[in-house]
């Protein structure tokens, strides 16, 4: 890893602690969360009367334990469908959460996937436009009609 990169990285880890202590996050309480998916089981009975049983998923929750052992949890809303912003089943991860209300959370991950996923569609975004007025602009230097 080179220079700039070691910089980088560890400017970026001082702004999410900023963010965590300006926000309060630092004075949750730590625990290890596991994701779960929900799943949803049907059941189709056909004309003929064989049954049919499928099941989806329709989400995916952290599960965690308080301090007290109450079990705790709160839904998972990744900021994409796209595989590099999914989590998978059993995958632990650390969190904080609300000591007043423990359904409360805050995960570092998430909430750098969300950041990156927002600068992510912001540049394709700006990407698009531009191209879309320079080309406009170039037809115009040049004279060119649609």
């Amino acid at each position: 890893m080179s220079l700039i990169e070691t910089r980088v990285k560890m400017a970026s880890i001082m702004f999410i602690e900023l963010w965590e202590w300006l926000r309060g996050y630092d004075k949750w309480l730590p625990a290890q969360a596991t994701v779960e998916y929900v799943k949803e089981g049907h059941t189709y009975r056909e004309a003929s009367g064989k049954e049919l049983h499928y099941s989806y998923t329709t989400g995916e929750r952290l599960v965690w334990t308080d301090a007290h052992g109450q079990k705790c949890t709160a839904p998972l809303k990744p900021p994409s469908k796209d595989p590099e912003y999914q989590f998978s089943e059993g995958e632990t991860a650390a969190i904080r959460y609300n000591p007043a209300k423990p359904d409360e959370y805050y995960f570092r991950k998430l909430t750098t996937m969300r950041v990156r996923y927002f600068f992510v569609t912001a540049f394709a975004v700006i990407a698009v436009a531009a191209f879309c007025i320079g080309d406009i602009w170039v037809r115009q230097m040049l004279g060119c009609s649609r």
